[in-house]
């Protein structure tokens, strides 16, 4: 079988399946008329901005009752800075939405639980847009041409902080796996990162989902920029895997540290979640994960999405909440190396 082409791939990845026109779900007499707010978490230009914009312009024909939505950015501390103002000081009645990164979710047992002033089992979760996979890049000119190469030769990568993708892999890719990265730290966003390859600081860096390069960046790839050497996911992506990017499970053997991996693979599974905060009545917090559902299947949104080259693999807010349990009630030596593997430095 002939081999695609990495953009060819991520192209019938992303195609729309034909489902029927969602209809408008009945909502809350609370929402009628009322403005909105989903404030994401990451800087604008990225991919999480790009998710939580699209999604947006469609959400709230699907709330009714004449609701509108604005939109906000408040980057920071790897989703934390956003994510505690969600508990701490945004309205507790449903009327703001948290577009947030998953470290942010896990950063009690997989960062430092002293930073963080909320407790995720508490929020309410509408639902997650899409998993994810995310791509270690390395610039084409630079002797790793593969991902076996970089357990050999010195890479430099560039990343944001603790909590971040860009950050917490390229430590977890040294840590577990034993690939020769150097990280270079404070990259604000994976826009600044890619600004950071093109201009030839870092030699390349890991964290940066497939579809949010495809839709984002694809001149990297264009233009013979940088080579992916490695994917990571709990499942291969079906385009990555066709344009012949490996996984990382064939470079690891050990049963603890395939484990840990696991467990932080586990996070992508909800890559791109919406919440509110605790105890956003029940009936209310139903119309807006209703919502959000019906917006997942909506043709004109799916349409949206593939011209901007972001895949749609959406999650249910009660399985996202079962999924943020499980990991919290994992194995406590799972979740130690996990924790250690992506805050060694070093």
């Amino acid at each position: 079988m002939k081999k695609l082409s990495i953009l060819a791939a991520a192209t019938a990845a992303v195609l729309p399946l034909s489902i029927p026109t969602a209809s408008s779900v009945a909502a809350d007499d609370f929402f009628k008329g009322r403005q909105l707010v989903l404030t994401i978490a990451s800087r604008p230009g990225g991919g999480f901005n790009a998710y939580g914009r699209s999604l947006a312009k469609h959400f709230t024909k699907h709330l009714g009752q004449k609701s509108s939505i604005i939109v906000k950015n408040m980057p920071g501390a790897g989703g934390r800075k956003a994510t505690a103002w969600l508990s701490k000081i945004a309205p507790k009645d449903g009327s703001n939405l948290l577009g947030t990164m998953p470290g942010s979710l896990v950063e009690p047992i997989l960062g430092d639980p002293k930073r963080v002033k909320y407790n995720p089992l508490k929020f309410g979760y509408i639902g997650s847009a899409s998993g994810f996979t995310t791509m270690c890049l390395v610039r084409h000119e630079h002797p790793a041409k593969t991902f076996k190469d970089m357990m050999k030769t010195q890479v430099i990568m560039g990343g944001d902080q603790i909590g971040s993708t860009t950050h917490d892999q390229a430590n977890m890719f040294r840590n577990l796996v034993g690939a020769n990265i150097k990280l270079v730290k404070g990259y604000s966003g994976t826009k600044n990162l890619v600004l950071a390859i093109q201009q030839k600081e870092i030699d390349g860096f890991c964290g940066y989902a497939w579809a949010s390069l495809m839709s984002r960046a694809p001149h990297l790839i264009k233009n013979k920029i940088v080579r992916l050497v490695v994917q990571f996911g709990l499942d291969p992506h079906p385009a990555a895997t066709a344009a012949g990017i490996p996984p990382v499970w064939g470079f690891v053997k050990d049963k603890k540290k395939i484990a840990a991996l696991k467990l932080l693979a586990s996070t992508q599974t909800f890559g791109r979640p919406y919440i509110v905060p605790a105890n956003v009545p029940k009936a209310r917090l139903a119309s807006l994960r209703a919502a959000f559902d019906a917006t997942m299947k909506d043709p004109a949104f799916k349409k949206d999405m593939a011209k901007s080259r972001l895949s749609i693999q959406p999650t249910s807010g009660a399985k996202v909440q079962k999924l943020i349990e499980n990991i919290y009630h994992s194995d406590a030596a799972t979740q130690k190396l996990a924790r250690w593997a992506i805050s060694k430095s070093e």
